[in-house]
């Protein structure tokens, strides 16, 4: 009896002398968890020769729980999933190195959002918007964190509402974009970000309306541009709005979208 009270009397300390061990080389050595001065967790598991091993779940402020990591078998790498406070995913993809590498993925409202290839914890590939019923809603190329290629805004059906040419993060070459019923409304150039060349503007049926001329963001035929201006405010005060605005796709043609509710 006496023996058996003194196994139960040590036990908690024989327990919490198992948590946050080091060898005699000084590596961190199984089970390991840190905590707030509140006793809450911050982050706890398993060590393997100074290596994290195995599932390791970490903490948000306030106690719930804010990821959880699971590192792979002779590699440098790990599955994670990443929660808000009210423990929704709002993430999941992989480290390598500590770093964000290959598909990652993002939610809101239990539905993905977004998602993006990733290389030394840059953007690498393509990454995507969704709309909230899942189609594409925007797509973009990148090399090396910065953009390069192709930018596309989609309708809803999947066909293009916006198409430019990005090059050291700036718009580049031809710029198109179109009506829903797939005809183009605008063909536009840029130069380093800045307008240039000829921008023709079409109507829905296809036909041809006017240009606007620049040279590297410049204006050449401004006239024309004044001219197609107070007709547009013409025709918002007869509550027509019907002809082409030249700027309103240039900014942000998915903030546009949502704006406007073109879909």
């Amino acid at each position: 009896m006496r023996s058996t009270l003194l196994i139960l009397l040590f036990l908690p300390y024989l327990a919490v002398s198992q948590i946050n061990q080091t060898d005699n080389n000084g590596l961190r050595q199984g089970f390991w968890q840190k905590k707030q001065a509140t006793g809450r967790l911050i982050y706890e598991g398993n060590f393997k020769d100074g290596k994290p091993v195995g599932e390791w779940k970490r903490y948000h402020s306030g106690g719930q729980l804010k990821a959880i990591i699971v590192y792979r078998t002779d590699s440098d790498s790990a599955d994670v999933q990443l929660f808000d406070e009210w423990r929704n995913k709002v993430a999941d993809g992989i480290y390598l190195n500590q770093k964000k590498s290959g598909l990652w993925t993002y939610y809101s409202a239990n539905r993905k959002i977004s998602d993006e290839q990733m290389k030394n914890g840059v953007k690498h590939g393509k990454s995507r918007k969704y709309y909230d019923t899942g189609e594409i809603w925007e797509e973009t190329d990148w090399v090396n964190g910065v953009q390069e290629g192709n930018f596309q805004v989609f309708f809803k059906n999947g066909k293009p509402f916006f198409q430019c040419k990005m090059k050291n993060n700036q718009r580049n070459g031809l710029c198109l974009t179109y009506f829903q019923n797939e005809r183009v409304e605008l063909e536009a150039c840029y130069i380093n970000g800045l307008h240039d060349g000829e921008w023709k503007y079409y109507n829905e049926n296809g036909d041809y309306l006017y240009s606007l001329f620049y040279d590297e963001g410049k204006i050449l035929n401004p006239n024309v541009r004044d001219s197609i201006a107070n007709l547009n405010i013409m025709q918002m005060e007869d509550g027509k709005d019907t002809l082409n605005d030249p700027e309103k796709y240039m900014n942000d043609p998915s903030e546009y979208m949502l704006k406007k509710k073109i879909y």
